[in-house]
């Protein structure tokens, strides 16, 4: 997986949407030379559509943001990820992403109010994201899949449709990154390319 920082953002909004475009795509071939991958074309479905296997059969995701952008690959099985700043986020769209036992799991507040801390909301909004993208499926899977337990900092588990599917995150800076392969195990450890640290 390669992550890199994303470039031109002091531009009209349009502008810099695709300069992030352009900037999760230059770190997929990245991620794909390192990877060993043979192929340089990465097609989607439709413009706003799924990622399409490569020639090869390929599987790949991408993610980025105003900070950030990252591009992974994987030789046979789907994969997703997704990377979001750790802020606060209204309660109304924790309550609409979490559910009562996920809030639980996360560590909310004893006042039963829906709080759940940045991180604790940025790790499961990414989780999900990463989990409906290897599904393909995207946002409208969202009531299907679940927090069900988390092992570490490092390791989310969650279900999809009842699927059992493992996400492994990194930090970055304010950032979070979550990857997740259909039929990954708990041993499973992902090569992390990072950006330089900023002095």
């Amino acid at each position: 997986m390669a992550i890199a920082r994303t470039p031109d953002q002091d531009r009209p909004a349009p502008e810099r949407v695709l300069a992030q475009r352009r900037s999760a795509r230059e770190a997929l071939a990245l991620g794909a030379h390192r990877a060993g991958c043979p192929d340089t074309a990465f097609e989607k479905s439709s413009p706003r559509g799924k990622p399409v296997p490569t020639a090869s059969g390929w599987r790949w995701s991408i993610s980025h943001d105003a900070t950030f952008v990252a591009g992974t690959v994987h030789p046979t099985d789907d994969i997703g990820v997704d990377l979001e700043r750790i802020a606060l986020r209204r309660r109304m769209l924790v309550e609409r992403v979490a559910n009562g036992t996920e809030r639980k799991l996360l560590g909310e507040s004893t006042s039963g109010q829906g709080e759940i801390d940045a991180l604790g909301f940025a790790r499961l909004w990414t989780s999900k994201e990463a989990v409906l993208k290897a599904e393909g499926v995207g946002i409208a899977g969202l009531s299907a899949c679940r927090l069900t337990g988390l092992f570490g900092p490092a390791v989310t588990e969650l279900t999809y449709r009842g699927e059992r599917r493992l996400v492994q995150h990194t930090r970055i800076d304010e950032h979070l990154v979550s990857y997740c392969r259909k039929g990954a195990t708990e041993t499973e450890r992902i090569v992390w390319m990072m950006p330089p640290q900023r002095p």
